[in-house]
């Protein structure tokens, strides 16, 4: 089995589930995408449901590259805005396949299999807080909680920046980082 005949099966399926949305893209359009036969397909993925899944994989393997350890020696803050910055850049950088992952989806299938991937990121907000907490720059708190409270509105400010083309990442994460140290209480 090839790399990359299972590199560009994996693209393939990242254009058509962009284009026509998890539900609608079929195994043919991603066959007739990469230009392999149905039986390559198989060879690599069971279902579109598995190629998806390895996608969202590749998704957690790249926030987990782009998510820096927090270093004591330079100004928290400034790391965790970093750290903002790449999450955004992701996300803008793979817009289409952000819509379908974070689309208030009905579908059961999609809906589990996104559920799985949202955990995962879940777990990586989880233990960056609670390494912060064991370094001492964050408040002892319910890490459960604050780590759903995190994702879930990171994921409302990435829907709500996925049609905007005049994205200014460091503004963005700035506002975030704002937010999470102050609230909206004036100074």
């Amino acid at each position: 089995m090839s790399v990359h005949t299972r590199g560009r099966l994996i693209e393939a399926a990242k254009k058509i589930f962009s284009e026509k949305g998890f539900y609608n893209a079929q195994i043919s359009h991603i066959i007739d995408e990469a230009g392999v036969a149905r039986g390559t397909f198989y060879l690599y993925f069971k279902s579109k449901e598995e190629i998806f899944r390895e996608i969202l994989k590749e998704v957690v393997e790249e926030l987990r590259d782009r998510i820096r350890v927090i270093d004591l020696s330079r100004d928290p803050i400034d790391q965790v805005r970093e750290n903002i910055e790449r999450v955004l850049s992701l996300a803008l950088e793979e817009r289409e396949l952000a819509r379908i992952v974070l689309q208030r989806n009905c579908d059961p299938e999609l809906f589990a299999i996104t559920n799985e991937f949202f955990e995962e990121v879940c777990d990586l907000i989880r233990e960056s807080l609670d390494k912060g907490i064991t370094l001492g720059i964050i408040r002892p708190c319910d890490t459960e909680v604050v780590a759903r409270g995190i994702m879930g509105a990171l994921k409302e400010i990435i829907i709500g920046l996925l049609d905007r083309e005049d994205v200014d990442v460091r503004k963005v994460a700035e506002e975030i980082i704002r937010f999470g140290t102050r609230g909206v209480w004036s100074e």
